[in-house]
C-alpha cells in the first residue's frame, strides 16, 4: 500500500514536471516568434527607409515614424543639456531648435554655440532697424542714439569675431575661450551702455524692450562658452585654458619666460620691460607750441594711416593738452608716450552736467580690439 502511494506520488510529480516543461516550451516559442517579428519589422523599416531616401528609385518619399523618433529625441536632449547652463533657457531652446530643425547635423556643441552667437548678431540688426524708427525730440536723446549706433556697430564686430573664433573643433574653442568671454562680455556692456545713455522716461523703457532679445541671446552665448570650457577642462587639449594676456600662468603657451605674450615683437618686449634706454622713434610728434607735426593728440590720431604695417608711434612733447582723446578699435598697434607724467599732461573738461553723454566724458578713451 505504501509503495502504491509512492508510485502515485511519483507519477503525479512526473506529470507536473512535464506540464511545466510544456509551459516553458510554449513561452520560449512565443518569445522566439516575437523576437523574429521585431527583427523582421526592423529590417523592413530599414529597407523601406533606404528605398524611400533621395537618390533611390521607387518607394515612398515619406520616412517611417520609427526612423524619425530617435534622432529627434537625441537632438532634443543635446539642446536641453546645452541650454541648461543658460539664464534664459526658453529663448535658448527656441533659437537652437529653429536652426537644428533645418539641419540636424548642427546638433553639436560648437555648432550650437555658433547658432546662438549668430542669432545675437541677427537680433542686433533688428535693434538698429527698430531704434531708427523712434522719434528723438530731446537733444540728449539724439546724442544717446548716436552713441548707440556706434556701440551697436562695435557689438556686431565683436560678435562676428566670436563666430570666427569658435572654430571647427573643440581644441580651437578651448584655445579661444578667454577671447570669446572678453568679446561677448563687451557686447553685453555695449548694449547696457546704450540703454543707460538715455534719460529716464518712455524712450528709455522702449530701448530696454528693444534690446531685451539681443541681451538674452548674448547672455546665453556667454553662458554656453563658460559651460563648454568647464566641460573641456577635463580633457588634455594642447591649448591652455584661462589664459590672460599679461598675467602669469603656469604651463601657459601664451606667455614666454619673461611673462610677456609670445606674439609680441622683440622691440615691444624691450620697451615694456624697460630694457631699452632709447625711446621708440616716433612717426609723428605733437607739440602744443607748434614745433611738432600736430598741436593736438586728436589731430595726430586722425592723420594716422588707415592701414599701417608695424607699430605707429606718437610722441607728445611737454605741455598741458586740454582735450579728450579717443583711440578707436581701428587704430591698431599704436604707442603714445610723452616727456613724463609731470610734464606731458592730458586733461579734459567734459561732463554729463554740460549735456555730454557719459560715454563721451572720458579724458582718454580707448576701445580695444584683441585679435590674436
Amino acid at each position: 500500500m505504501v509503495f502504491q502511494d509512492f508510485d502515485l506520488l511519483s507519477e503525479r510529480r512526473r506529470l507536473e514536471r512535464r506540464q511545466k516543461l510544456r509551459k516553458k516550451i510554449a513561452i520560449a516559442a512565443v518569445s522566439g516568434i516575437a523576437f523574429f517579428v521585431i527583427v523582421g519589422a526592423g529590417v523592413f523599416a530599414l529597407v523601406s527607409n533606404h528605398k524611400s531616401s533621395p537618390g533611390n528609385n521607387g518607394g515612398s518619399a515619406v520616412p517611417l515614424p520609427v526612423e524619425s523618433v530617435k534622432p529627434i529625441s537625441r537632438v532634443s536632449r543635446v539642446i536641453k543639456t546645452v541650454c541648461n547652463a543658460t539664464t534664459y533657457q526658453e529663448t535658448c531652446q527656441k533659437t537652437l531648435e529653429k536652426e537644428v530643425e533645418k539641419d540636424p547635423s548642427l546638433a553639436q556643441p560648437k555648432n550650437l554655440l555658433k547658432i546662438a552667437i549668430k542669432a545675437a548678431d541677427e537680433e542686433m540688426k533688428k535693434v538698429l532697424k527698430k531704434a531708427s524708427s523712434f522719434k528723438f525730440d530731446d537733444p540728449r536723446e539724439k546724442a544717446a542714439f548716436e552713441d548707440c549706433l556706434e556701440l551697436v556697430e562695435n557689438a556686431k564686430e565683436e560678435l562676428k569675431d566670436s563666430v570666427a573664433h569658435v572654430g571647427d573643433d573643440l581644441g580651437k574653442l578651448a584655445k579661444n575661450a578667454p577671447d570669446l568671454n572678453n568679446w561677448l562680455s563687451a557686447v553685453m556692456s555695449y548694449q547696457q551702455t546704450c540703454i543707460d545713455g538715455f534719460p529716464e522716461g518712455k524712450l528709455k523703457s522702449d530701448m530696454e524692450k528693444t534690446f531685451k532679445a539681443s541681451k538674452e541671446l548674448t547672455s546665453n552665448s556667454l553662458a554656453m562658452v563658460s559651460s563648454l570650457t568647464s566641460f573641456m577642462k577635463s580633457f588634455p587639449f594642447p591649448a591652455a585654458l584661462n589664459r590672460r594676456l599679461l598675467a602669469k600662468e603656469d604651463n601657459s603657451p601664451a606667455l614666454n619666460k619673461d611673462d610677456l605674450p609670445g606674439w609680441m615683437s622683440n622691440e615691444d618686449r624691450r620697451i615694456l620691460k624697460g630694457a631699452s634706454k632709447d625711446k621708440p622713434k616716433p612717426n609723428v610728434t605733437v607739440a602744443k607750441d607748434g614745433s611738432g607735426d600736430f598741436k593736438t593728440i586728436s589731430e595726430a590720431l586722425a592723420a594716422m594711416p588707415a592701414k599701417y604695417e608695424g607699430r605707429y608711434v606718437i610722441f607728445v612733447k611737454q605741455g598741458i593738452y586740454d582735450e579728450t582723446v579717443t583711440v578707436t578699435k581701428k587704430m591698431a598697434n599704436i604707442t603714445i608716450y610723452g616727456d613724463g607724467s609731470q610734464k606731458t599732461i592730458v586733461t579734459g573738461n567734459k561732463n554729463f552736467a554740460d549735456g555730454v553723454q557719459t560715454f563721451r566724458t572720458a579724458t582718454f578713451g580707448i576701445l580695444i580690439a584683441l585679435t590674436l
